[in-house]
Parts: structure tokens; sequence; C-alpha cells
């Protein structure tokens, strides 16, 4: 799914015309340090056997340099505000960043 979902990114920046394309690795930020470290590391263990293929498939595009993980604090991750409860003071940080406005601040 994962997978998909980098391609369907793909996509949708290149056919929105938001750049002319991607060059070089996509940048995938993510606040689990874990995944990152597993994403990045080349080494197999008997512990990672249990590992759905398709987290194998998102660690096959790091290796051959289609994608690139980072880790990033919860607190920096703007798009947590629309799935995450967030204490106000850093929900009001992301809306901000995003853009977001309220609706009595929209003058005609």
């Amino acid at each position: 799914m994962r997978h998909s979902i980098m391609k369907y990114g793909y996509k949708i920046v290149t056919e929105l015309r938001i750049m002319d394309g991607i060059e070089g690795p996509l940048k995938l930020f993510c606040d689990n340090k874990l995944v990152v470290l597993y994403s990045n590391n080349n080494r197999r263990s008997t512990k990672s056997k249990h590992i759905d293929i398709k987290f194998l498939a998102v660690k096959e595009r790091v290796q051959s340099g289609q994608v690139f993980i980072e880790y990033i604090g919860t607190n920096s991750m703007i798009a947590d505000s629309l799935n995450k409860g967030l204490p106000p003071k850093v929900f009001h940080e992301h809306i901000t960043h995003m853009g977001v406005m309220s609706f009595e601040n929209i003058q005609d």
C-alpha cells in the first residue's frame, strides 16, 4: 500500500504540474525512529522476519535511492493536526504553517 501511495505522490506532482517532475529521491518524513532505522539499515535479522512484505518494498526503494526517509519529531509534523489530538499551542502553530484560517478571518 505504501508503495502505491509513493507512486500516487509522483503522479500527483507530475499531473498537477506542481513541479516538472521529481528529480532525485522522494523525501518522506517519519516520526517513528524505529521505522527510519529499519528502512535505512541494510542488515536483516531473525527478529525482523515478521515484518510485513509491504514494508520490505519501502526498504527496497530506500536502498535503490528512489526514496529517502528522514526522522522528524512529532512536534514538527504539521500534518499531525489533521489526524491527532494535539495541545492547543502546537495545533495552532501547525494550522498556521499550513495556511489554514478561521472562517471569520476570511475577507471577501
